[in-house]
């Protein structure tokens, strides 16, 4: 019992990756079922984990469960979008806040050289109109920042809004939107480096805004 325990719950994370990673690249597309059999025959397991990872995506809000209709890919609402990017704003202009002043120099220093490695990423990315990797590079930006706060509160509480904030981002799949993406990453960057905090916040805040506004944008 106590060796199938750790392994189901390798399975569960697994099968909620394969299944999220399915949601953000629009295989599966908002509205579409989840169908528990499905899932458990393409990844050569049991139903159990595959319910189990399904209510991990429904509690990250990217799946919604309808009584007697089973699960599916939520649909956002642009209230849904609203919501979840005026919070998002809000935690992540803390970060910036924190991160500036908390950290020593030779910390602030590390944290930048770190976010400029990500850029680079972000640019290759952009070049290739690689949207998959420079979503994952996008989250690791913004991650590294709260990261360096230490305030494990906040980084749940990002983590929640910033798995949803990606529903739509097939939008942006073209590497014109992906290089404006990346330079408002750096000039965030360039602000933090310097302790701007007005700068940094009010770039960020903008940032955020106009992805706001590109998901809504029907």
């Amino acid at each position: 019992m106590t060796a199938d325990k750790p392994r189901r719950q390798v399975f569960r994370q697994e099968i909620r990756d394969r299944i999220r990673d399915a949601i953000f690249s629009g295989e599966l597309k908002p509205g579409d079922r989840i169908i528990e059999t499905f899932w458990a025959k393409e990844l050569g397991v049991s139903q159990g984990p595959v319910r189990e990872a399904i209510r991990d995506l429904e509690a990250l809000g990217l799946v919604e469960t309808i009584p007697f209709k089973g699960s599916r890919v939520r649909k956002l609402s642009r209230k849904d979008v609203i919501d979840n990017y005026e919070v998002r704003i809000c935690l992540e202009s803390k970060s910036i806040r924190d991160a500036i002043q908390i950290l020593s120099d030779t910390d602030l220093a590390n944290l930048s050289d770190h976010l400029q490695q990500v850029l680079h990423e972000m640019d290759r990315c952009a070049e290739q109109a690689d949207l998959i990797h420079f979503t994952e590079s996008d989250a690791a930006f913004h991650q590294s920042i709260i990261d360096a706060t230490g305030n494990v509160v906040l980084k749940r509480l990002w983590k929640q809004c910033n798995m949803r904030n990606w529903f739509t981002v097939s939008k942006l799949a073209d590497a014109e939107n992906l290089k404006r993406l990346q330079k408002e990453h750096q000039r965030i960057l360039n602000a933090i480096r310097v302790r701007d905090i007005e700068e940094a916040t009010i770039t960020l805040e903008e940032h955020l805004t106009n992805l706001m506004m590109s998901f809504m944008d029907d």
